[in-house]
């Protein structure tokens, strides 16, 4: 059974990379028009958790009409595509067009956080494109973030390599305690992106109308060094460039942990949730974020 799944791996890795090397014998705007046209396809031919985003935007969005639902599905689609095309062409990038494909619009908030020298968490989520925001911004400052190993070590490994060669360190999630506070003690900055349903270990804040199990991680990082911690989301602009804005959240003391960890991630949620309302295809509405529900 193991040589099957490596056999398998290996075949998908390999069927990755010749998709790969389709894409770069064209140039990037020619491989999103052929990225578009098939993301139109697959919503129609294969439709993965296609009811499932509807619902979810319908459930968020009560005020939206069927059309416009389906409009922003469509979006969804082709969003994901075209973030997927540009880390394809990564490493077809010089450092100098990385490093200012992403605008950061108050960056002396970074210097700020430096100038302190207990490091910096930084709380971002699947929204527009992550990975260039955290390629630009590791071209700037040292910066780690936190992953999850992919099933398939083949990927695993090509995206790592990407990852590290291009901008950032990675840091896996389950030795993350260790390797988090080891970056913040060298005033490192810390990303994590903190979106996705984290189930029994998470905490419950609100996020669209419902209550949604949230990672901790972050807060409980910057609570135990202490640090500055802030929020970024990158918007796509009409240039194919991101906008990013970077907005602090303080640590509350209110001298009980749990309680400082619920506020600072109801405080994540309500920022996420005011980008998702202004570009809600940006993003990644294939998560299954209302998994479960809070235990009364």
């Amino acid at each position: 059974m193991k040589k099957n799944k490596k056999i398998q791996h290996y075949i998908e890795y390999i069927a990755l990379k010749f998709l790969i090397g389709i894409l770069h014998l064209f140039s990037i705007d020619t491989a999103k028009k052929i990225g578009f046209l098939l993301a139109d396809i697959a919503f129609v031919c294969v439709p993965v958790r296609k009811k499932h985003i509807m619902d979810s935007l319908t459930k968020s969005f009560p005020k939206k009409s069927k059309q416009e639902i389906l409009s922003i599905t469509k979006d969804v689609y082709k969003q994901f595509v075209c973030t997927i095309i540009e880390i394809v062409f990564v490493n077809k990038m010089s450092d100098e067009q990385l490093k200012y494909s992403v605008n950061f619009e108050n960056i002396y908030l970074m210097e700020k956080a430096k100038k302190i020298g207990k490091g910096l968490v930084v709380m971002s989520a699947h929204f527009g494109n992550w990975e260039m925001l955290a390629i630009s911004a590791g071209k700037r400052y040292p910066l780690s973030v936190i992953v999850a190993r992919q099933e398939n070590p083949y990927f695993d490994k090509l995206i790592n390599g990407i990852r590290s060669t291009r901008g950032y360190k990675t840091i896996y999630k389950d030795v993350a305690p260790i390797g988090v506070m080891k970056a913040l003690k060298k005033n490192g900055v810390v990303a994590i992106l903190a979106d996705q349903h984290a189930g029994d270990q998470g905490v419950y804040t609100p996020f669209f109308y419902r209550e949604v199990s949230t990672p901790k991680g972050p807060a409980v990082f910057a609570l135990k060094a202490k640090c500055p911690l802030y929020t970024v989301f990158c918007v796509r602009q009409p240039n194919g460039r991101y906008l990013c804005t970077f907005e602090e959240i303080p640590l509350p003391n209110t001298g009980d942990k749990e309680k400082d960890i619920e506020i600072i991630m109801t405080e994540y949620n309500k920022i996420l949730q005011k980008y998702v309302e202004k570009y809600p295809s940006h993003w990644f509405w294939f998560h299954r974020r209302w998994k479960t529900q809070k235990p009364k």
